[in-house]
Order: structure tokens, then C-alpha cells, then sequence
């Protein structure tokens, strides 16, 4: 039974803003810590406006779309 090539799930808004916003966050604060930058990161996407936000949406639904294309019928249970 050969083991499976691990799949990762694309990204969604939430995760595609703070992988633009991460390197901002760290130089203004100087923290090393994950979970404080994300907690920080997390703080600033609440306080956007939904319509802030619908550049993310859809650049998560871009690349949900891509990863449908490259990966039909892939689950998240795949990978498990």
C-alpha cells in the first residue's frame, strides 16, 4: 500500500491576509512569537471592513478553484 502525496488544503481569507500581513506585523512590533502575531493579525482582520476584506475572499475563491483544477475530487480527508 504506497502512502499517499500529501495534499495541503488551500489557503482561505483569513490565512492568505496574514501571509501578506505577517512580515508588517513582526517589523512593527518585534515580536518572534506566533501565537502573538497571530493573535495581533487576528485583531487587525476583525477590524477590517467587509468590503476590506473581499479582496481576500476572493483570492481564496481563486484559489480554491485552482486547487479543484489541479486536484479533482481531493477531500481534506485524504489526507488523513
Amino acid at each position: 500500500d504506497k502512502k499517499r502525496t500529501y495534499i495541503k488544503k488551500p489557503l482561505n481569507a483569513f490565512m492568505l491576509f496574514m501571509k501578506e500581513m505577517r512580515q508588517k506585523v513582526i517589523e512593527e512590533c518585534t515580536l518572534k512569537e506566533s501565537a502573538a502575531i497571530n493573535q495581533i493579525l487576528g485583531r487587525k482582520w476583525h477590524a477590517l471592513e467587509r468590503s476590506e476584506q473581499a479582496k481576500y475572499y476572493e483570492m481564496a475563491k481563486k484559489e480554491k478553484e485552482l486547487h479543484m483544477q489541479l486536484h479533482p475530487g481531493w477531500s481534506a480527508r485524504d489526507n488523513y
